[in-house]
Formats: structure tokens, sequence, C-alpha cells
């Protein structure tokens, strides 16, 4: 259980910080120079979903690559639909905020997820 929660949180920490970067990599061209704070707490809320889907997923053989990036993808993007759609509950949701996340959480998820694999395949 330790070492689960020890790679959830290095899984977090990688992926937050990639995707605030990219974020800021993104926004800064276009003059956007400012992120709200619950913008940032909803993509540490998601990044979070992201490190303990991937994490649990990883544990998991599959006997087919494809499933083995398709499952992950299915569970984490459709946590993240769920999570913004909760949220609507507690903050406005901007017009576009299901195509965004399904548009950016996919980007991310392809970009990163073959990186993490990588990783956990050199790590065992």
């Amino acid at each position: 259980m330790k070492s689960y929660t020890k790679l959830t949180l290095n899984l977090f920490c990688i992926i937050f910080t990639i995707t605030t970067l990219a974020s800021i990599a993104v926004n800064l061209p276009f003059g956007r120079t400012t992120d709200t704070y619950s913008h940032i707490l909803d993509r540490a809320v998601l990044c979070l979903i992201a490190s303990i889907v991937v994490n649990i997923i990883l544990n998991i053989k599959f006997k087919s690559k494809i499933y083995e990036f398709i499952v992950p993808y299915i569970v984490f993007i459709s946590l993240a639909l769920f999570y913004i759609f909760l949220s609507g509950f507690w903050q406005e949701l901007h017009p576009n905020a299901y195509r965004d996340i399904f548009i950016n959480d996919t980007i991310a998820y392809i970009v990163i997820f073959p990186f993490i694999k990588l990783y956990y395949k050199k790590r065992r």
C-alpha cells in the first residue's frame, strides 16, 4: 500500500507539473497571464484522478496493447467529465467546459501515458 501511495503521489506531481507548464506555454503567447485559483484546483483534482486511474490500471494485465491504452483512457475521461458535472454545482461552468476537458485531457493522456508506461516498465 505504501508503494502504491508513493507512486500515485509521484505520478500526480509529474502530471500536474507537465500540465501546468503546458498551460503556461499555450496561454502566455495569447496574452492570458492569469489563472484562477479554482482553475488550478480543478487541474489538481483532474491530475489526481489521472494518477489514481493510471496507477490502478498499470497493475492490471491486459492481453492487448490497445486495451492497455484505451481502458485507462475511458475510465479517466469518464471520471473527468463526471467531476466537471459535479463541479457545476458549486461553480459556474464555461459553456464549452465539457468539450474543453475532453480535448485537453485527451491530448494530455496521449502525450503523457506512454512515458508513464515506459517508466513503469523500466521500474519493474
